[in-house]
């Protein structure tokens, strides 16, 4: 057998060294934060400059808040109840509704906006939940004096039972302190605040309803966030002010895009 044909023979040797690799460029991410306008030019540049359709980024997002749910609950028999609003969170919310509610959780679905009339993705994301038979009902109708604790605390005792986990899905990036909360969705951001001072855990979907991206202030009535699990970076009001307070423990999720997405999209 010939050397070269030998399995055995070195590839490389003094004579016949191995080619040049190229140099590893670790991966660096720049920015820190995002606004508001700047998250809706990320949005834009996905599709137009990555090819990334928003259906991907929802069903994404949607994945990040179950799995975020799913270290939230600590056992599948915690029940979940998901206030949805009538935008992009909305739609998230509802990929995530139906996640869950295949894992197993007893999900409760809270429409903000009953009655309204869907469009785009939202409408699209909501008649999977419906068609499957997930629970949706006025969120005027949710009350937190009727939570009852979820069976954790018996399955393990290292797990502390918890009335529910709570998924606010209501309003994103789009609130502005411009605009405070209306009346309607503060009694709604009230029930879910009295749930979470009876136990319950709260996730917010991206930012917290009732925080304004940009500044970090926040309406009186804004929900308190145990967990915050927002995308691709966290929303610059979430870093200060009031908005730090409220957004709990961040979550930052890439939504399957490069942790430099946001430095590549807006040329930084």
């Amino acid at each position: 057998m010939k050397q070269p044909d030998n399995p055995f023979w070195p590839r490389k040797s003094i004579l016949h060294p191995a080619p040049p690799r190229t140099p590893y460029t670790p991966v660096r991410r720049i920015r820190k934060s995002l606004t508001r306008e700047e998250q809706k030019a990320l949005d834009t540049a996905a599709e137009a400059e990555f090819c990334v359709p928003p259906i991907l980024l929802m069903e994404h997002a949607g994945l990040a808040v179950a799995d975020t749910c799913d270290v939230m609950a600590g056992a599948r028999t915690t029940p979940v109840h998901i206030f949805t609003g009538k935008g992009n969170n909305a739609g998230d919310a509802y990929v995530c509704a139906r996640l869950l509610y295949g894992r197993g959780y007893r999900v409760t679905v809270w429409d903000c906006f009953p009655g309204m009339e869907h469009t785009g993705l939202v409408a699209v994301m909501r008649a999977s939940v419906v068609s499957l038979g997930i629970c949706i009902r006025p969120a005027e109708e949710f009350d937190p004096g009727k939570l009852f604790s979820g069976v954790s605390r018996i399955i393990d005792d290292n797990v502390s039972g918890m009335p529910c986990v709570i998924i606010d899905g209501i309003l994103g990036t789009g609130f502005s302190m411009a605009r405070p909360l209306p009346p309607p969705l503060r009694k709604i951001t009230a029930r879910i605040e009295d749930g979470h001072i009876r136990g319950a855990r709260v996730i917010s979907i991206d930012i917290p309803t009732g925080v304004d991206a940009n500044t970090g202030d926040a309406d009186p009535k804004a929900v308190s966030a145990d967990c915050t699990a927002t995308f691709i970076l966290p929303k610059a009001g979430m870093l200060r002010g009031r908005g730090k307070e409220l957004s709990g423990q961040l979550r930052i999720f890439p939504l399957g895009l490069p942790i430099d997405f946001a430095d590549r999209a807006l040329h930084s």
